[in-house]
């Protein structure tokens, strides 16, 4: 799913790349799945801020330095829209960075949609695998219950 203290550095470095590519005056078809992981790492940024990308046993935990992962990735991201966004109206053809944008506002619902169906699938098999244990966990338990009952019994009845 999605490793929070990579994110910061994973938006650095395509950001990098992207700034590098339009520095050099590449085509903006070829620079825009680049700026389409950049708005991945954006939904995921989100949904780890919002505590999803966890299971349903470590959300109820949270570390300091995961908290302060999702901080960096959030300045990381916030320092490289203003830098792409200088860079396409600089060195970038006529509404670039509005066609950049719209494009980068698609592929994060996508993103999302898409990790949310994950999340949804992993929570429920979780689930079931919750249930199993505590179902296996009953009958044990059950099962001792009933023979021990049954022991004393026949304690009882030999005293």
């Amino acid at each position: 799913m999605i490793e929070v203290l990579a994110l910061a550095g994973a938006i650095s470095t395509i950001s990098s790349t992207i700034s590098s590519a339009i520095s050099a005056g590449k085509d903006i078809h070829s620079i825009l799945p680049e700026f389409g992981k950049l708005a991945e790492l954006e939904s995921e940024v989100r949904l780890a801020e919002s505590g999803k990308h966890k299971g349903p046993l470590g959300r109820m935990s949270s570390s300091d330095q995961e908290g302060f992962a999702i901080a960096q990735a959030k300045i990381a991201l916030r320092d490289a829209h203003n830098e792409l966004r200088s860079l396409c109206l600089l060195y970038g053809p006529p509404n670039m960075w509005a066609i950049v944008l719209r494009e980068q506002a698609s592929a994060r619902v996508r993103h999302k949609e898409a990790l949310e169906v994950k999340i949804k699938k992993r929570d429920k098999l979780l689930l079931a695998v919750y249930l199993l244990f505590g179902v296996f966990l009953f009958i044990a338990i059950s099962s001792g219950m009933i023979y021990g009952a049954a022991v004393l019994a026949a304690l009882a009845n030999q005293v």
